[in-house]
């Protein structure tokens, strides 16, 4: 009785864990970002970037054929965003008004498919050129480097599917998602962009909360980094998984969206999650998910 009793006790006091608060609603969602108190997200089934704000949801910029996957800060007031479909990094300034193409390196070769971007935090961006999504392809999978001015420059190459990328200017710390592979790298680069020590930071074959797996292409994909830890959504298992920076598992939340892909935190600790329902019928319906601090941190 005394256990029981007890065990109820402990029960009642835990606190329940909720469902994510649905913020808005898209077209493949993805490439979150957190701007000046609003977050912005592509539509690659809409071909167009929105803002979520004052509760609602507006369009910021479209183009058709680019099957937008991410926007990020760039030069000093704008934005660019990987064109996905479109194999081009497009430039939009703060208004939404479409500027340069970017669609080869700068040898010359062409763009495979952008998928995921972030801010150097100096004008510039770091962005993944996927490759083949495919177990048997070739690592064709690049990360390049985009300065303000235009110049692109590989930094890393030889990924099996280059997919989510973050930076951390303190650390000079790359960290990519490499998705067939399932594990997470993390690169140390000089002010001249290239690499000076690599290693793998996370493998998901040694994590228990992701090792197992049913959807076949299952892998990381976008990163989100907080002080002390870093999120990575797991593609094609509706999974988030929150990491040390030291690639220690903290804690892994479930989202509705099978194929989430995407993950940002706000200035707040809020974390919102982003992904498609299914991955097969266009427009690719999905959502924009919220957790409060209270769900992501871990608990004892």
């Amino acid at each position: 009785m005394r256990l029981r009793l007890a065990l109820a006790l402990v029960l009642l006091a835990a606190p329940a864990r909720t469902e994510p608060t649905v913020v808005a609603s898209g077209a493949y969602p993805e490439g979150l970002m957190w701007h000046e108190g609003r977050i912005y997200f592509t539509e690659m089934g809409a071909d167009r970037v929105s803002v979520i704000e004052n509760g609602g949801t507006r369009t910021f910029w479209t183009m058709p054929g680019c099957g937008p996957t991410q926007i990020v800060k760039f030069g000093t007031t704008g934005f660019v965003v990987d064109c996905h479909l479109g194999r081009a990094m497009v430039e939009v300034s703060a208004s939404g008004v479409t500027g340069r193409r970017f669609t080869t390196n700068r040898d010359g070769q062409p763009l495979q498919d952008p998928n995921a971007a972030v801010s150097d935090g100096q004008g510039g961006a770091y962005f993944s050129d996927a490759g083949q999504f495919d177990l048997n392809a070739p690592s064709t999978g690049r990360v390049y480097h985009l300065s303000a001015m235009g110049v692109m420059t590989e930094v890393v190459g030889s990924i099996r599917y280059a997919n989510g990328v973050n930076f951390d200017p303190a650390s000079r710390t790359l960290y990519v998602s490499e998705h067939l592979a399932r594990r997470v790298l993390a690169f140390t680069i000089d002010s001249r962009q290239r690499v000076t020590a690599r290693k793998v930071l996370i493998d998901f074959s040694q994590i228990p909360a992701a090792r197992d797996h049913s959807f076949a292409l299952a892998g990381p994909d976008g990163i989100a980094l907080r002080p002390g830890l870093l999120a990575v959504a797991e593609y094609g298992e509706a999974r988030v998984h929150i990491f040390d920076r030291e690639g220690r598992q903290q804690t892994t939340l479930k989202v509705s969206m099978p194929f989430v892909d995407t993950v940002i935190w706000d200035d707040s600790g809020n974390l919102y999650a982003g992904g498609a329902f299914q991955n097969t019928r266009p427009p690719y319906e999905g959502a924009v998910v919220r957790f409060p601090q209270s769900d992501w941190e871990k608990r004892p």
